[in-house]
């Protein structure tokens, strides 16, 4: 296993983050014996960076992983994040420590490495479903405020948010220097937050976001590095547990039909998706760590296997910059 620096933080991260969410749901639905061997191959391979929320299972992730660390006793980067709703308005501060003194209750912690905004990130709410708009997020008596009084009372080392929602309101809260890390959406059937895409792609524009936070000197997380299993050897098994598709135009029928077009990487050695998937996230150097979610053993070997493996060939590259170009074959 290699490691990386989370930015500025000084963490010291695994490549390969183990993704305790509803995607594998291996600590949200497994048993406890199962989530117990699972944690203790992942930390026998190097695995250092567990993430979690109470959004994964209603808490059950959280519950289940304090529980599972506590009983191996091994050190770990640990992040766990709250996702604040509209009755968070009158006093959103003070909404932000009790959901974090919630999480970490329910981790049985006193304190964890990372604490993240969870929130979808909107210009304005006008669709019906809620979000956060940056002034909430940084202005007086706003989420950063309640951060910044967690971490003074040394509750949280370091804060980050979820970069989803409006791409004006995550450069907002890149630009604002206030956040110590970011999850960036990357992935190879939508690279936009690393890579150039043409005008008027498909999927969500996230206009190179890992490069702006990364002169920021923020750590970056990798999220749906497999699209919710679309990538994966059972893409049937993915889709994620929301009807609203995580990224806009990236919901799941469009995601297979795009992975349809890659089939042109096996011809550059690339036979097995996931590993090639991982891979390709890893080469962006601004990169800390790729969260993967989990339902097996098997699966954290195979992923494990893909930190210090080489980038992926140039002509893979090149077929895949064509692809991108060309929003895969729409254009």
């Amino acid at each position: 296993m290699q490691y990386r620096m989370l930015g500025r933080t000084g963490l010291r991260v695994s490549e390969i983050g183990f993704g305790c969410g509803n995607v594998g749901g291996l600590m949200t639905r497994d048993g406890h014996d199962e989530q117990l061997d699972a944690v203790r191959r992942a930390l026998s391979l190097g695995i250092n960076y567990f993430d979690t929320a109470r959004a994964y299972g209603e808490g059950k992730s959280e519950t289940n992983l304090g529980r599972v660390l506590d009983e191996i006793g091994e050190e770990t980067v640990l992040s766990t994040k709250v996702r604040l709703e509209s009755d968070a308005l009158g006093d959103i501060a003070s909404a932000t420590v009790a959901h974090a003194d919630q999480g970490l209750a329910r981790l049985g912690r006193d304190s964890v490495d990372l604490m993240q905004l969870h929130t979808r990130l909107v210009n304005r709410r006008e669709d019906g479903r809620f979000g956060m708009t940056p002034a909430e997020v940084l202005g007086p008596g706003g989420v950063i405020e309640g951060f910044k009084r967690l971490r003074d009372q040394r509750r949280v080392g370091f804060f980050g948010f979820t970069g989803l929602g409006d791409v004006d309101a995550i450069e907002a809260l890149v630009d604002s220097g206030e956040f110590d890390s970011f999850q960036a959406y990357y992935n190879l059937l939508n690279p936009s937050a690393g890579q150039s895409v043409p005008d008027g792609f498909s999927a969500l524009n996230y206009r190179r976001v890992i490069d702006r936070a990364a002169a920021q000197g923020m750590g970056v997380v990798v999220i749906r590095v497999l699209a919710a299993g679309v990538l994966s050897p059972t893409p049937e098994s993915g889709g994620g547990t929301s009807r609203e598709p995580l990224s806009a135009g990236s919901d799941y029928e469009r995601d297979v039909a795009r992975a349809h077009k890659l089939g042109f990487l096996k011809d550059h050695g690339l036979e097995f998706l996931p590993r090639a998937a991982i891979r390709f996230a890893l080469m962006k150097p601004e990169v800390g760590t790729v969260l993967v979610g989990f339902s097996n053993n098997a699966q954290i070997d195979e992923a494990a296997a893909c930190s210090g493996a080489d980038p992926l060939p140039e002509g893979a590259m090149a077929g895949l910059r064509e692809i991108w170009d060309s929003d895969f074959g729409s254009r």
